[in-house]
């Protein structure tokens, strides 16, 4: 019978310096290493999750790169999972039963990792739903070509008669996703991810999604992070951050507000995690909280879909999780 998973909670703000949070995340890392047991020289593979804005990015590394540098002196031997841009070819195939698609394609490094380490800051999109610890497996660990299947017939179109070419899809995209071509935005399909952060931004109505495109690829994105986790049966730890960005801004007024600040979390079960980030999220901004997740006036989607889907292929324990608060 399944327990709930534990997940690690240190409530903070944004206003904390990078000293403060960096030094919880490494508690709540510790943590849940202890509960692990895992070998002190287990090598883990690791990524770092964050918006690619320089700012943002800044902060990020100065909150995770000590945490890091802890597990270095614990013993663990770190390696960097390849970029999105890894090879084609370089992929693992990993049958799935009973699943949005039949078989997934994993980066050879994350599949062959003996441990991982998913570090992200957490947010919330229009149409991966809430981007937590699943939609962070699934994206760090997919193939090249694995992330193509991930966006096939999910992307994007621009309706270049109603673009008004401000360019504000393509500084906000923080996978690169969208260029401009001099006269009107331009979707890159080799690299937009289908997240659904343009449409959150763009105040034309320029940008149009097919129509359930949202529904399938959250399917898809439970299903890769179940790849992964069953792979790694009590090997891996994921640390989210919920704090503020610095200078993000928004164009579209429309636009929900920004998530509140409700610090760090860190768990051994990607489920649990995002389940216990809702529970925080609902608690502290009410039942709306994942208004920010349909901005294009759709029918109200299931922000935890991948989540859900993700613990249905055996990626983690969907019971509601135990909450310990870690000062």
């Amino acid at each position: 019978m399944n327990r709930p998973a534990t997940v690690y909670h240190a409530p903070l703000t944004a206003a904390a310096d990078a000293e403060t949070v960096s030094g919880r995340a490494a508690r709540l890392v510790d943590a849940v290493l202890r509960d692990l047991d895992l070998p002190h020289d287990l090598p883990l593979a690791y990524h770092l999750q964050d918006h690619n804005r320089r700012r943002a990015e800044e902060q990020f590394l100065g909150w995770t790169v000590p945490v890091l540098d802890g597990l270095r002196q614990r013993g663990h031997a770190l390696t960097t999972l390849a970029p999105a841009a890894a090879p084609q070819g370089d992929g693992v195939g990993v049958p799935l039963q009973d699943a949005a698609v039949p078989f997934v394609s994993l980066a050879r490094d994350a599949h062959d990792a003996p441990g991982l380490l998913i570090g992200l800051r957490l947010g919330c999109h229009p149409r991966s739903g809430l981007a937590g610890a699943v939609r962070a497996t699934a994206l760090a660990c997919a193939s090249a070509d694995g992330k193509r299947a991930l966006q096939q017939g999910v992307q994007p179109r621009i309706e270049r008669t109603v673009c008004g070419g401000c360019g504000m899809c393509v500084t906000l995209c923080g996978n690169d996703g969208v260029r401009h071509n001099g006269h009107v935005a331009v979707i890159r399909p080799e690299t937009c991810l289908a997240c659904g952060d343009c449409l959150a931004e763009c105040h034309t109505g320029a940008l149009k999604f097919p129509a359930g495109g949202g529904d399938v690829l959250q399917e898809r994105l439970g299903a890769y992070a179940a790849a992964v986790v069953r792979g790694k049966p009590g090997r891996g730890v994921w640390l989210a951050f919920l704090l503020g960005e610095p200078l993000h801004r928004a164009v579209n007024l429309a636009r929900a507000a920004a998530l509140p600040d409700l610090g760090v979390m860190a768990a051994a079960d990607p489920v649990a995690l995002d389940l216990a980030a809702a529970a925080l999220l609902e608690a502290a901004a009410g039942p709306g909280w994942a208004a920010g997740c349909d901005p294009d006036h759709g029918p109200a989607r299931d922000p935890l879909a991948a989540v859900r889907e993700a613990a249905r292929l055996g990626a983690g324990v969907a019971l509601a999780p135990r909450i310990v608060t870690v000062g």
